[in-house]
């Protein structure tokens, strides 16, 4: 449901049918995979022209990744701070800015520092699409924007990669950032007009380090919010190791030419969308808790199936396949993992969405920067790594379950 303490400007926005919601809400987090998405073809290009190794190119994505957990801790404080509208527009001008210092590059380092500052500030999509639907709906209203937003994100990253290819392909990998820089001037153009604040000046918190201190402090000393939270991060890094690994599959063990990145993106997208949309049905069927337990056999039967095919069947297109039920699971979970992590903080809820991000962007930096260049030589080691990380997901949730059964046993006891 809507709150009812948000600007009436605002109001609008939080209508749940809003089409004009949806797509500015849920654009905020198509940053992230804009600047990093249409990269990936784009590495051996890089390698080629900028005469650097595959893993210094990989590291513009671990630093571009490692900057963004960074700063997810203070995007939110930031923008509990100023309001939501304010950062994200100084943000969009950093990064048409460094896009179109990227055109310049000449050396890999170049790309280093361009990187880091653009994954300084990516963040902040993410953060306030996830702060500014806190602003505006409670419950199931909640979990199902988060649902809605993720759906149009995760449309977008289906076309990218193939984009990618395409503008590398035709004019080289600056193309990509003379692409990026017009898009962002798009989104600052729109952004400016279209988005009204959510954060109403009364709610505001000062930026105060010993309150920030304390606030921090309540969010990730929570053993709720850090057991839901690192089992969604957990659940996504595994899924992204296909993304990071993705060109060095395509390349080195399926034999094919580096656009051809869009055949470990499109099961993957496909089937999150397919989870999204199915979403609020299974849960008006089954209910949050079945919903979860149909999410996680889903992991559990796809990391099986991963193991086997790697380990009997030689490389093939058919071991992108699973990952379109893997996508399917994260698609059911995340919404509920994610909206329950954030359910206890309504008074810190751009904090609690930062350092939700933090945790997610973390391990996506070391599966970038660690995991991936370990793992990606073998579809059986990618494989095995997806299955672990899983496994923990899976371990901290049951973890989280006993906690709460426990709970509620002395609160009967007590009584």
């Amino acid at each position: 449901m809507p709150t009812s303490s948000m600007p009436g400007h605002a109001r609008p926005l939080a209508h749940r049918t809003s089409l004009q919601a949806v797509l500015l809400l849920g654009s905020m987090g198509v940053l992230a995979s804009l600047w990093s998405d249409m990269l990936f073809p784009a590495m051996v290009s890089i390698q080629q022209d900028l005469q650097a190794s595959a893993t210094a190119v990989q590291q513009t994505v671990s630093l571009f990744f490692v900057a963004n957990a960074f700063m997810c801790l203070w995007h939110g404080v930031i923008s509990d701070a100023w309001g939501r509208r304010k950062p994200l527009l100084i943000g969009l001008v950093v990064l048409v800015l460094t896009s179109l210092l990227s055109l310049l590059a000449t050396r890999i380092e170049h790309l280093w520092i361009l990187r880091t500052v653009q994954g300084l500030v990516v963040g902040l999509g993410h953060v306030l699409c996830r702060a500014v639907i806190r602003d505006l709906y409670s419950g199931e209203g909640a979990q199902k924007m988060i649902a809605h937003t993720s759906l149009l994100q995760t449309a977008g990253p289906i076309v990218l990669p193939m984009l990618g290819g395409w503008l590398t392909w035709m004019w080289g990998w600056r193309a990509l950032f003379a692409f990026l820089a017009a898009v962002g001037m798009v989104m600052l153009l729109v952004y400016a007009r279209k988005l009204p604040e959510s954060l109403p000046p009364e709610r505001r918190q000062a930026v105060r380090l010993g309150s920030l201190w304390r606030n921090y402090r309540l969010v990730l000393g929570s053993p709720w919010f850090m057991r839901l939270s690192v089992a969604h991060a957990c659940n996504w890094a595994a899924m992204y190791l296909y993304v990071a690994a993705g060109p060095r599959l395509v390349t080195h063990l399926l034999g094919r030419p580096p656009t051809d990145v869009y055949l470990v993106f499109t099961p993957m997208m496909v089937g999150l969308i397919a989870g999204f949309l199915c979403l609020p049905r299974v849960l008006q069927r089954w209910g949050t808790r079945h919903t979860m337990y149909l999410a996680y056999l889903g992991f559990a039967f796809v990391s099986v199936l991963n193991a086997a095919l790697s380990a009997l069947v030689p490389p093939g297109l058919m071991h992108l396949l699973p990952i379109a039920a893997y996508a399917f699971a994260v698609a059911l979970s995340m919404p509920l993992l994610v909206g329950h992590a954030l359910h206890p903080f309504p008074h810190n809820a751009g904090l609690a969405a930062s350092c939700q991000l933090f945790l997610q962007y973390s391990m996506m930096a070391v599966v970038a920067g660690l995991l991936a260049p370990l793992l990606w030589d073998s579809l059986w080691h990618v494989a095995l790594g997806c299955a672990v990380l899983t496994g923990i997901g899976m371990a901290l949730l049951l973890w989280q379950r006993y906690a709460t059964w426990k709970a509620q046993g002395a609160a009967v006891t007590a009584a």
